[in-house]
């Protein structure tokens, strides 16, 4: 055998023994997204016609369904983060 080959067949079994010495096994299971995570955000629409005490109650309305949504997403990225661990 000239040089070269023998060179290829040590790099080879070299390779091999780098391989098969690890003993940690990585299993990654896909978690699904609870459906109530993805509803969509609707608000209510606002009352007709409206009052300034009528505009003051639905921001308030507005808000909370934006805290929701972002409590949804938040969760979201928690599930997300906790897969790739």
């Amino acid at each position: 055998m000239n040089s070269k080959k023998i060179i290829a067949l040590t790099s080879w079994c070299l390779c091999l023994f780098l391989v098969a010495c690890t003993t940690e096994r990585k299993i990654f299971v896909s978690q699904p997204i609870p459906a109530n995570l993805l509803s969509s955000c609707q608000p209510n629409l606002p009352p007709k016609p409206m009052t300034f005490g009528d505009s003051l109650k639905y921001n308030e309305h507005l808000l909370h369904i934006i805290e929701k949504c972002n409590a949804d997403k938040q969760a979201i990225r928690e599930i997300n983060n906790s897969d790739g661990n």
